[in-house]
């Protein structure tokens, strides 16, 4: 099995996990009508730890995977992952040396990036409920729970991706 299938693997199961964390114990958690988002902060976490490649794939299977679940229009929440996953890796390469709170800042700003792309993409699409004084408690919930699930994230797409560390060492 090569390093880039295990990674796959990995990747699917984290996705599978966190769709059934989103469904079962984070739609529980309403603050003002929003609930904290476990997909995007695997596709953000996935930016920050493999670059912006990994994080627009993660991101985009991750949304797939939310979108199996709502009602939006179909593809809206791949396309809006993405883009947070590519913000994330991004931010995360263009810096010279890490720190715990800026990797939290990072998922914060790319999640709440990833909020807002949702919901400007949405109304264009006709769901004209997206936007609107809900958008800011959405995006606060979202950018404190993405802060303080990035770490455990981060761990765990390190883990999925502990086999292509190997191949490509000069990217850290």
């Amino acid at each position: 099995m090569t390093p880039a299938s295990k990674a796959a693997i990995r990747y699917g199961l984290l996705i599978i996990t966190a769709a059934i964390l989103q469904r079962g114990l984070f739609s529980l958690i309403r603050v003002e009508g929003a609930v904290p988002d476990a997909l995007l902060v695997l596709a953000v976490a996935a930016g920050i730890v493999g670059g912006s490649d990994r994080g627009a794939t993660v991101g985009f299977f991750s949304g797939l995977a939310l979108d199996l679940m709502l009602t939006t229009p179909f593809g809206l929440a791949a396309v809006s992952y993405l883009a947070a996953g590519v913000v994330a890796g991004v931010l995360e390469t263009g810096l010279v040396r890490s720190a715990r709170w800026l990797t939290m800042f990072i998922a914060a700003v790319s999640a709440v990036l990833g909020v807002v792309v949702f919901a400007v993409l949405g109304t264009l699409l006709g769901r004209s409920d997206l936007l609107g004084r809900q958008l800011g408690a959405v995006c606060a919930v979202v950018a404190v729970s993405s802060a303080v699930l990035a770490l455990p994230a981060v761990k765990a797409c390190r883990w999925a991706d502990q086999d292509l560390d190997q191949l490509r060492p000069s990217m850290r």
